[in-house]
């Protein structure tokens, strides 16, 4: 946006140089009597070029607040975004804290809470197995100790128990 500004800037400049040099012109026409038809030719262009000039400063001016605006809004998206940020991660820190309470009222162990955080993240046995660098076997097992622990049949159940909470 600076860029263009500044150019407009010096159009107006180059402007106002060439509207002065004609007038400059037609003073020394009028003192030489140059052909009224030379004359009148001269004040249209300077007349023209006037109208070009006040039409860019206004523009100029017209850009500039339509930045100041524009660059308001943007201070207060930041801040909004900011605040939703920490919400967000309030909101994540008392998720993830809930899920803990729950999991300890299940009374699951410390590797049970591991698997099941990863299996309410979503992730698959395979997944879980690979992350943790365990077979798939030994991750099903305890994956399965989670489930009848939470008293669900599986993955999804354990999510919803959680995820539903949200919603209602």
């Amino acid at each position: 946006m600076a860029f263009f500004m500044n150019r407009d800037k010096t159009i107006a400049v180059l402007l106002v140089l060439i509207i002065l040099f004609k007038l400059a012109d037609l003073y020394v026409d009028f003192a030489n009597h140059v052909s009224d038809h030379h004359i009148i030719q001269e004040i249209i262009l300077i007349l023209l070029s006037a109208g070009i000039f006040v039409f860019l400063t206004r523009d100029i001016a017209k850009r500039s607040k339509q930045a100041q605006v524009l660059d308001q809004q943007l201070k207060i998206s930041k801040a909004q975004s900011e605040t939703l940020s920490k919400k967000v991660i309030e909101t994540k820190a008392q998720f993830f804290s809930a899920i803990e309470e729950q999991f300890t009222q299940w009374e699951l162990t410390t590797t049970e809470k591991e698997v099941a955080i990863l299996l309410v993240k979503g992730l698959s046995n395979f997944e879980i197995a690979e992350v943790r660098g365990k077979s798939e076997k030994t991750i099903s097992h305890q994956a399965s100790s989670v489930y009848k622990k939470a008293s669900v049949t599986g993955r999804h159940e354990l999510a919803a128990l959680f995820f539903e909470e949200l919603i209602n």
